[in-house]
């Protein structure tokens, strides 16, 4: 895999298991809305411009992707990764280990999904605001600046990210941690991973309670209708008997 330089300006403590599940779902959603863009675009996919794809999609895996699964494994952290992630880092091994050449990692990484495919469409994935947005531009003519981004960059990127999102999208940032210590990574992931589910916990109640007053009001309403109701159904039996009795 590739390697970044930024792996080595970040403190280790600082990186947790939330910060990677949820770092590296951004990388999905960037690698996501790259396959829908470029999908639909007219462009011709000359030689040319395959290889240029290559190499904004390698900035990609190089700034989102690669630095935070090295970081797991520096931190011995098991980072949950969506699927379409894994698909996309198997297209890089066979690229990196020379079984694939540019060309061909272009036309597999278009492989990889379908337009039926859930992971492309989800509301909660698919932004409408991204940072470096190359894929946009004619950028196999124009050219696209890439830049080197720092961890703490990528990591203001994923919270933006996830400000985008509706609520109740899954991984949204949870609450502030605090109680870590310096020089203990597994401590600091059991403090984080605590902080999380007690935040998950109370917006579960809170989202319970509020359940529990809508239907206490349903309720109330519908034992206010009861009496008006029968009043009705009993005024159309009269009537129905009168009508009946005149003919």
């Amino acid at each position: 895999m590739s390697n970044s330089t930024t792996l080595f300006t970040y403190e280790l403590n600082d990186f947790t298991a939330w910060d990677s599940a949820n770092v590296l779902e951004y990388a999905t959603s960037r690698f996501a809305v790259i396959w829908l863009v470029c999908d639909q675009s007219h462009v011709p996919q000359t030689p040319a411009y395959k290889a240029s794809f290559v190499q904004h999609l390698q900035w990609e895996a190089d700034r989102f992707a690669f630095p935070y699964i090295n970081l797991c494994l520096v931190m011995n952290i098991h980072p949950t990764m969506p699927d379409l992630l894994h698909l996309v880092i198997a297209c890089f091994t066979c690229f990196q280990t020379g079984t694939i050449n540019a060309e061909e990692l272009h036309d597999k990484f278009f492989e990889c999904c379908s337009p039926n495919d859930q992971e492309l469409w989800s509301n909660h994935r698919v932004i409408h605001n991204y940072s470096h947005h190359w894929w946009k531009d004619h950028f196999d003519r124009l050219g696209f600046e890439l830049p080197m981004l720092t961890i703490q960059e990528v990591m203001e990127m994923t919270r933006e990210h996830f400000e985008q999102l509706p609520i109740g999208a899954m991984l949204m940032p949870g609450p502030a941690v605090t109680g870590q210590v310096d020089s203990d990574a597994l401590f600091n992931q059991i403090v984080v991973v605590r902080a999380h589910l007690r935040h998950l916990s109370e917006a579960m109640a809170s989202l319970l309670e509020q359940k529990t007053q809508i239907a206490a009001v349903a309720a109330s309403t519908i034992s206010q209708l009861e009496v008006p109701i029968d009043e009705v159904e009993q005024a159309l039996i009269n009537s129905h008997r009168r009508f009946h009795a005149e003919q």
